[in-house]
């Protein structure tokens, strides 16, 4: 259904009749700065302390990003002792919100594994996570490109960090790993990518599957492809879709946020809802420090054009930019079908992707007439409200776009870490043989299986 313009707003228009406002000024608001939890007072003990402890499985998060991964498996038990990244801003979120040692480098910089494992004290690495940049692999990334030749160089990048992840697996052997990447990765070149990860490693089990973050309590629909791998000679266990009537809803996500006039910029607000709180929101505020209990962090707006304000205002629930009026529309409506396109409350969202850094016009509010906040944006990612974003705007919000959702993780972590217990455990009680120990020892390894595992 197209909808039809009802106002005449004061607002100018072009030569062909269309509405057109004067650009805006730019508002750059705040560069926001976090201090690592590391070198907060007493930390550095604790952190070796966790090091030491007897059931701990230590992670290495290779690509962390703001630690979307890295904070699933930390809720599942997991103890994340170090991130790395090549981008600053989000190395200093992963830092900030984890007792974890940041890495700020080109993971292609770094020519022994072992040895910057040593150089940052951990005694071996257990399992290894991490995300791969993927623009390379999905469709919509190279659409994008405008040239042939740009998209080969870039192509030769980014699809080949995968293999900086598989040396990092190689060099430090842990009991298993877990790789995330866009779906298109396992249809790439007939699935050649995946087939060689399966073959290179003879003694790990792999498998890979498809996941949808909403089947996990996530109000957002994101499909995403993990391969993971272990050397305990079992099976890969994947977790189950929750069994619900219905899935959690940008209503259900965002709704106790208050809303605010674009441009917002102020980063903390008071945290007054008017509504009892829906499971979710409750879930999404667990964990605030006492002091933060009465407050909500980088909930702020974009400013919004004029042409744009009426747009938004004219836009159903669940429409498009091709559901415009003609003298409304600035672009191709067959290339930009959903440049703009409003989220409807009682669904899920669709994919939110590290382009809000942009405009964010695929998220415009479905009450108000504004696109997402940021801290709107880590609710649909299933970022609690005690996670905080360090760098200026642009840069949180593609941390948040590129993140994988918490909870998703966390349902794979949950599995594998009952699996690796389930090891530990029987390698603690069972009466070994001597010769069935491997002589081999290596100071950033876990311990070989025996072989009665």
């Amino acid at each position: 259904m197209t909808v039809t313009s009802t106002s005449t707003p004061d607002i100018p228009r072009d030569d062909q009749g269309r509405y057109r406002s004067k650009p805006l000024p730019s508002m750059r608001g705040e560069n926001v700065r976090l201090i690592a939890r590391i070198d907060e007072p007493n930390q550095i003990e604790a952190w070796r302390q966790q090091l030491d402890a007897p059931d701990t499985f230590i992670v290495l998060d290779l690509f962390c990003g703001a630690g979307g991964m890295s904070l699933g498996f930390e809720d599942a038990g997991f103890f994340i002792a170090a991130g790395i990244d090549v981008e600053p801003t989000a190395v200093a979120t992963h830092s900030h919100n984890f007792l974890s040692r940041g890495v700020t480098c080109d993971i292609r910089d770094i020519a022994d594994p072992c040895e910057l494992i040593h150089e940052l004290g951990l005694p071996r690495v257990d399992v290894i996570i991490g995300g791969p940049p993927c623009q390379g692999f999905a469709r919509i990334g190279r659409g994008k490109l405008r040239s042939i030749e740009l998209e080969r160089q870039y192509q030769d990048v980014l699809n080949n960090l995968y293999q900086e992840f598989l040396r990092f697996v190689e060099a430090l052997r842990p009991l298993a790993f877990v790789m995330e990447n866009v779906p298109d990765m396992a249809y790439y070149q007939d699935g050649e990518i995946v087939r060689r990860i399966s073959s290179q490693f003879s003694n790990y089990t792999i498998d890979w599957c498809m996941l949808n973050a909403v089947d996990f309590g996530v109000p957002q629909r994101r499909q995403r492809l993990f391969v993971q791998g272990n050397r305990l000679g079992q099976n890969v266990r994947w977790p189950r879709p929750r069994a619900v009537s219905r899935p959690v809803t940008v209503r259900d996500a965002i709704s106790d946020l208050p809303d605010r006039t674009p441009p917002s910029l102020e980063e903390i607000l008071p945290y007054q809802p008017q509504q009892p709180l829906t499971e979710y929101q409750k879930k999404m505020r667990k964990g605030l420090r006492e002091d933060h209990r009465d407050k909500i962090f980088a909930h702020i707006i974009r400013q919004v054009r004029e042409d744009d304000r009426l747009i938004f205002s004219i836009l159903k629930e669940g429409q498009k930019y091709r559901d415009l009026p003609a003298e409304l529309q600035r672009y191709r409506t067959d290339i930009f079908d959903d440049k703009y396109w409003r989220l409807m409350y009682d669904q899920p969202a669709w994919t939110v992707t590290a382009h809000i850094r942009k405009d964010a016009y695929r998220y415009i509010h479905p009450e108000y007439c504004r696109t997402l906040s940021l801290r709107e944006f880590a609710r649909l990612q299933s970022f609690p409200d005690r996670f905080l974003f360090a760098g200026p705007r642009t840069e949180r919000l593609r941390q948040i776009g590129n993140a994988v959702p918490p909870l998703l993780a966390r349902a794979i972590a949950v599995e594998l870490h009952r699996q690796l217990a389930t090891y530990r455990t029987r390698q603690k009680t069972r009466q070994e043989k001597p010769q069935r120990r491997s002589t081999e020892q290596h100071c950033c390894r876990s311990p070989e299986p025996t072989a009665a595992d």
